[in-house]
């Protein structure tokens, strides 16, 4: 038992550093359920509306998205609920736990914190069990609170077994994808490959899922995603998959504890690629180091976001037999008859992937903050490079590779569309669609470099207003928000060029913002000191 010595108190220390993220993702994933939710109830109270439903879901595109339909011959409230919500917040609450678990083992062993924590009395595997106490703690309370809400808000067919068990999956996905993180954790030297990995490997299971439900089943029943999806909550209550998945959690926990005794700490397990003997021309420089740093990342949100460019793409082909009748989607894309219906909803995608695009953007500059925060940017600092020289490597980078992901998502999603062969769409017009969301794109990071230069702990609130704009671009017009409201949001303000509307001085307004936060946030960090 000495191996745990204090992991009470180390517990009290994490949740106190950790309180704030956890507070905002447990708001952020709540807020995903109680809308899903509401609007099912609140827009499909008649049955025959509902079942008309599953004819459109019934196709391979759908059943890629969403899974393939439960509850076919009684589709309720309760049985939609499940199809269409259950594999998205099981991704998730997956990333919140994996970046809890990596935050809080292999992070804070790169920042020199658990050798600080081994030279009081404390036992070796202490810090890592305070870390999945944490953990468990905060997926019981997402999985308690899911349930409330569930039972809360929902019909008749919601009855207290399926919510129950919702929440139990919900809480229970978090544990193991935070299982599998912490392996990782063991195997990796670092904690961005730790991150990585554990990303992957998530990716790995939902695209295992999408294969399983559109053809080799078989892959489902061996995909954590696809195993807790046939729970099927309200519809058949199946809890078989929730031990199986328990199981698979315990041995990775385990195998986790005893991985860690066997290895030396700041080390990994698998062997690190053999560096170069000399460093290049090229790293000695700012934009160097900073591509260095960011290479493998932006890499894979690439290969990401074309993948979910394609995805997105492949539904077209359903979407006028989805749309028809469809109250619910007629309302998100607030349907006007004078206007191709297909139009409109993919002008709602091409906001939805740039809205994804924001988040690698906004890392780059992330980056140096994190740099800042650990006491290196000072070295970058050195010789006769100023601190706008340093800032604008950084914020030059962001708006090019804005430009890049943004244009290669967007050729990914049109490319996608035109092998469905639906009528009227040009390549380009959807390319153009997806280039005009790039001043909302800019506008946020000139709002990130605007925190960066004056309020750097407040960076992280970027992905508030990031979660505020997606809230608004697909529920504005399921819930009435008012105008003032929207605009909040800069991707409300960009112009349809689908629907032929094309307002340059929108366009020109948010360039401005853009512009006009980053030269600001410019001079607050020449003002300012170190956060350190």
């Amino acid at each position: 038992m000495q191996s745990f010595k204090q992991s009470k108190r180390l517990l009290y220390f994490s949740l106190k550093r950790e309180k704030i993220k956890l507070l905002f993702w447990l708001t952020g994933c709540l807020s995903f359920v109680l809308i899903g939710i509401t609007a099912f109830v609140f827009i499909y109270d008649d049955p025959i509306d509902r079942q008309a439903m599953v004819g459109a879901m019934s196709n391979p595109a759908m059943e890629a998205l969403f899974g393939k339909v439960i509850g076919i011959d009684n589709y309720t409230i309760g049985a939609m609920y499940s199809h269409t919500m259950t594999v998205m917040t099981l991704s998730l609450i997956s990333i919140s736990a994996i970046l809890l678990v990596v935050r809080n083992t292999r992070l804070e062993e790169e920042e020199g914190m658990i050798e600080v924590f081994r030279s009081l009395p404390t036992g070796k595997l202490a810090h890592t069990t305070s870390a999945m106490v944490l953990l468990a703690i905060y997926n019981i309370i997402l999985a308690l609170l899911s349930t409330i809400i569930l039972i809360a808000f929902g019909d008749n067919s919601m009855d207290v077994n399926g919510a129950v068990l919702t929440g139990v999956i919900y809480g229970l996905v978090g544990i193991f994808y935070g299982s599998v993180a912490l392996l990782f954790s063991q195997l990796s030297s670092s904690s961005r490959n730790a991150t990585m990995y554990s990303l992957l490997f998530l990716g790995l299971t939902y695209l295992m899922r999408i294969i399983g439900d559109t053809g080799i089943e078989w892959l489902s029943w061996i995909s954590p995603l696809g195993l807790l999806y046939r729970t099927k909550p309200f519809v058949t209550n199946d809890w078989m998959p929730v031990l199986l998945i328990l199981i698979g959690t315990l041995l990775f926990i385990s195998i986790a504890f005893v991985l860690q005794n066997y290895r030396d700490l700041g080390s990994g397990l698998l062997p690190s690629k053999a560096g170069s003997r000399s460093a290049s021309k090229l790293l000695k420089t700012v934009p160097g180091l900073a591509l260095n740093l960011l290479k493998t990342p932006l890499l894979i949100w690439s290969l990401s976001l074309i993948v979910l460019g394609v995805t997105y793409g492949s539904v077209m082909g359903d979407l006028e037999t989805l749309i028809a009748g469809n109250e619910v989607i007629g309302k998100i894309i607030e349907n006007n008859p004078d206007q191709n219906i297909v139009n409109q909803f993919i002008a709602i995608i091409l906001g939805l992937l740039s809205i994804a695009t924001v988040i690698p953007v906004v890392q780059i500059l992330m980056k140096l903050y994190s740099e800042e925060k650990k006491g290196r940017s000072v070295y970058l600092l050195v010789g006769k490079r100023s601190k706008n020289y340093v800032l604008g490597i950084f914020v030059a980078l962001s708006f090019l590779v804005s430009i890049l992901l943004q244009t290669i998502q967007v050729s990914a999603f049109a490319a996608a569309v035109m092998t469905t062969q639906v009528k009227g769409i040009v390549f380009t017009d959807i390319l153009l669609s997806g280039l005009v969301y790039l001043p909302a794109l800019w506008t946020m990071i000139g709002l990130v470099i605007l925190l960066f230069g004056w309020l750097p702990r407040m960076i992280f609130s970027t992905w508030i207003l990031l979660g505020f704009s997606f809230v608004i671009l697909y529920f504005s017009n399921l819930f009435d928000i008012p105008e003032w409201l929207k605009g909040i949001s800069p991707f409300y303000h960009v112009p349809d060029v689908l629907a032929g509307e094309m307002s340059f001085l929108r366009l020109f307004v948010l360039l401005i913002l853009g512009i006009l936060f980053s030269f600001i946030g410019f001079i607050g960090f020449n003002k300012r000191d170190s956060i350190i």
